[in-house]
């Protein structure tokens, strides 16, 4: 009984002090990507890291483009990443997923897109779910401050 007390007033104190995000919160958290991927990683998890591309302008990098694959969903994942000058900015920040040679997902709130003005970070964003992307090749397209990447055909296997 002492022990679930003191869980309780733990988990109160906490939320007291903010140190919860909602479940929900994508990349509307004030918490960094990095706080988040301590925990399970970004995406869940069953999702390891399997790719991290620059998002570069004149000035330096801007953001990284980080992908995520899950055996268990047989799905992948992507989130934009500020880093640098931008980290902590409010900045048009934008993650976007899709199956190679299918259509780009809307934005901002699809499974495949989010977009926004954030501080930290854009995403998590998933390929459609009930697709096995096992042995199938991603597209991914990151933006932050108007500046953006795209890369495609990646992580074929």
């Amino acid at each position: 009984m002492k022990r679930g007390l003191f869980a309780s007033a733990l988990v109160g104190v906490l939320l007291l002090l903010g140190f919860a995000t909602p479940a929900g919160a994508g990349g509307n958290s004030t918490l960094p990507a990095s706080a988040l991927s301590a925990a399970s990683g970004p995406c869940g998890g069953s999702y390891s890291h399997i790719g991290h591309y620059r998002i570069n302008s004149s000035a330096g990098t801007l953001a990284y483009l980080d992908v995520y694959w899950s055996g268990r969903a047989n799905r992948n994942c992507l989130v934009t990443n500020h880093s640098g000058r931008t980290y902590g900015v409010s900045l048009y920040t934008q993650a976007t997923i899709r199956p190679s040679g299918w259509n780009w997902p809307s934005c901002p709130n699809s499974t495949g897109c989010d977009g926004g003005h954030y501080s930290y970070y854009a995403g998590p964003v998933y390929t459609p779910a009930g697709v096995n992307m096992t042995n199938r090749c991603i597209d991914v397209k990151g933006v932050i401050d108007w500046t953006g990447r795209t890369l495609t055909r990646i992580h074929c296997g």
